[in-house]
């Protein structure tokens, strides 16, 4: 699939004209993965967004150095996953790996990312809104199932 088709479907690009995700598309560097392939480990410092094309990632939670894990979330063609590194210098919360052969992922560096948002700062704008946006209802969601949890443990 083409990427600039693809990131029509992402909502952190909701908004933006064709002409801006083709540009957009320009920063992003394509790469094949294998099953079980890892892309980055939990604790790793994120500096990298990654979009799914085709096949599946997984998000991996590590119990202990030397088990499996346990898969959090399964991720298809469309699905992200490092916003955060896009904002912030933090470390990576989990490990994720290709869960399929011939996956393939997209991916930029807060670098690049930076880089094009001073040359394109109404793209730049939008897109952090965006994830400004998803990350605020993820913490309302978040305090709302917390708020819930307490108050049925209370009856």
């Amino acid at each position: 699939m083409e990427l600039a088709k693809l990131l029509r479907s992402v909502e952190m690009f909701a908004g933006l004209a064709p002409d801006d995700l083709q540009k957009l598309a320009s920063i992003f560097v394509e790469r094949h993965l294998q099953e079980n392939e890892v892309i980055f480990h939990e604790g790793d410092i994120a500096e990298s967004l990654f979009l799914v094309m085709s096949g599946f990632i997984e998000v991996v939670k590590e119990d202990s150095p030397r088990s499996e894990g346990r898969v959090l979330v399964n991720l298809g063609p469309g699905q992200s996953v490092g916003e955060m590194s896009l904002i912030d210098h933090g470390l990576r919360s989990a490990t994720v790996r290709a869960s399929t052969s011939d996956t393939v992922i997209a991916s930029v560096s807060r670098e690049a990312f930076d880089a094009f948002c001073e040359s394109n700062t109404l793209i730049g704008y939008r897109v952090m809104r965006n994830i400004a946006a998803d990350l605020s209802f993820r913490l309302r969601h978040k305090d709302l199932q917390n708020a819930q949890a307490q108050s049925g443990s209370h009856k």
